[in-house]
């Protein structure tokens, strides 16, 4: 088995990822990366750097010995921490804004709230007045006994 195959291996283990999933995020076709994987081809260029992009690795750890790889990668664990970190950055960055959307379309349901309340109370006061009206008209024109 080449190089390449045992190395693409590794890492998707470590990333716990399956062919399909590298096939889908590399647009290269499943069978393409089956045989990647079993040794029988070698990837071109553009495929290894498509492959290498997509798995966060260099394309230099992908082709290189088991032992020269794990130095390249404890050597770029730095940026690869610092793009982790920045993807975890942008997902808060998002939820922040998910859930500032949610605080100010609650604030406006409680506002519209508080207006259909006002709303409904005065038309129960209307309708309490006009029954107290009609009330004292009665009272006042209560038939004697």
């Amino acid at each position: 088995m080449s190089n390449f195959a045992e190395n693409l291996r590794r890492v998707m283990f470590k990333k716990r990822l399956k062919a399909i999933d590298v096939a889908r995020g590399t647009n290269i076709t499943p069978s393409v990366i089956s045989r990647y994987l079993s040794g029988t081809n070698q990837p071109s260029r553009d495929n290894l750097f498509a492959v290498a992009n997509y798995l966060g690795v260099s394309s230099e750890s992908l082709i290189s010995s088991s032992d020269a790889s794990e130095f390249i990668q404890s050597s770029q664990g730095i940026s690869s921490s610092t793009e982790s970190l920045l993807k975890v950055i942008e997902v808060q960055g998002e939820l922040i804004k998910n859930l500032q959307k949610q605080v100010n379309e609650w604030e406006e349901w409680k506002a519209s709230s508080k207006n259909r309340h006002a709303k409904g109370k005065a038309k129960a006061d209307q309708a309490i007045s006009k029954n107290k009206q009609k009330l004292g008209f009665l009272k006042e024109h209560k038939p004697k006994k």
